[in-house]
């Protein structure tokens, strides 16, 4: 029978292409991962690598198990976690994904809240952009998403599995540098042809695998992809390019004078988001979050408004 430690030193191997990193990296001797590689190839009969004196590449039958390795790994940590819950009631682990789009730091008092009722819980905060947090959800990476795209994926809303909870409305401003060619006449609005020749600054989807949504802007002009909505008006505020952003961030540099907004109503966002959860998979520590987190009007109020002095911890 394959042990999960061989399923593990055959991930390492085939994620380095070399015995010596791999064994580095899993603290073993270089002899040992060569003698374990041989004696599951041994056992299958089927050779997994082929190797020469610089570097180790998979072969056919080594991609998938590899592959095939990757998901029973996977499903034995989800085993663990579960069982434990089922015992317990508690996860062992809860992972909570935060949209780009909302107050970042508005998830600090959960985290101060949640480890005082749940201190045996590993809490995992992840960030995610645009279809990113659907994915995560659908794909076992998150058990809760804060600000997903009101548009659901098909496979998302094909599920029985998952649930929603309206966060209430998200407005969204086009803004620039005071000094940008476009920044004149502030009261009029602009159409998609007016930005062509200019760099339009986007948000990058993070969404691996589902249908990525992505920025309306991308269509549009020279265009340059980050990370985040601060990069994006950081950017914006040096007079490189234009970015549409939500309002609660927006307003944080418009008081300043650092960014103009222009209105631009040919450009299609969402004007709304949601609070999804896995809710096959609801611990106790879920269930507290979900109930911390409130309805609708605390949820929109809390997330997805501007709120004073606290920019350089909301925007990321």
């Amino acid at each position: 029978m394959i042990q999960t430690e061989t399923l593990q030193i055959v991930q390492m191997v085939a994620h380095f292409g070399n015995f010596t990193i791999a064994a580095r990296h899993l603290h073993k001797v270089p002899s040992a991962i060569s003698y374990t590689i041989r004696k599951v190839e041994d056992e299958l009969g089927v050779q997994l690598f082929i190797r020469d004196s610089r570097r180790v590449e998979l072969t056919p039958a080594g991609e998938h198990f590899v592959e095939q390795g990757r998901k029973i790994l996977g499903d034995l940590a989800e085993l663990a976690c579960t069982t434990t819950q089922i015992a317990t009631g508690v996860e062992a682990e809860l992972y909570i994904a935060l949209d780009n789009v909302i107050n970042q730091g508005a998830i600090q008092p959960l985290i101060d809240e949640f480890k005082n009722q749940f201190p045996d819980t590993r809490l995992h905060i992840i960030s995610e952009v645009y279809m990113g947090g659907w994915d995560a959800l659908f794909h076992n990476r998150c058990q809760l998403v804060i600000g997903a795209p009101v548009t659901i994926p098909e496979e998302v809303s094909a599920s029985s599995k998952f649930d929603s909870r309206a966060m209430g409305p998200l407005e969204w401003q086009l803004v620039m540098s005071p000094d940008h060619p476009l920044a004149d006449n502030t009261d009029a609005p602009l159409s998609a042809r007016d930005f062509a020749g200019y760099t339009t600054i986007v948000v990058g989807d993070s969404a691996r695998v589902l249908h990525h949504g992505g920025d309306s802007l991308a269509k549009f002009g020279r265009v340059l992809v980050v990370p985040n909505f601060r990069q994006a008006m950081y950017s914006a505020a040096k007079g490189i390019g234009v970015t549409m952003v939500p309002t609660h961030f927006a307003e944080h540099f418009l008081r300043q004078g650092e960014l103009i907004t222009r209105p631009a109503p040919e450009l299609e966002y969402n004007r709304k988001c949601l609070m999804a959860w896995n809710k096959e998979n609801m611990g106790a520590g879920l269930k507290w979050c979900l109930k911390w987190l409130g309805k609708e009007k605390k949820l929109t109020k809390h997330w997805l408004r501007y709120r004073e002095g606290m920019g350089m911890i909301d925007i990321s």
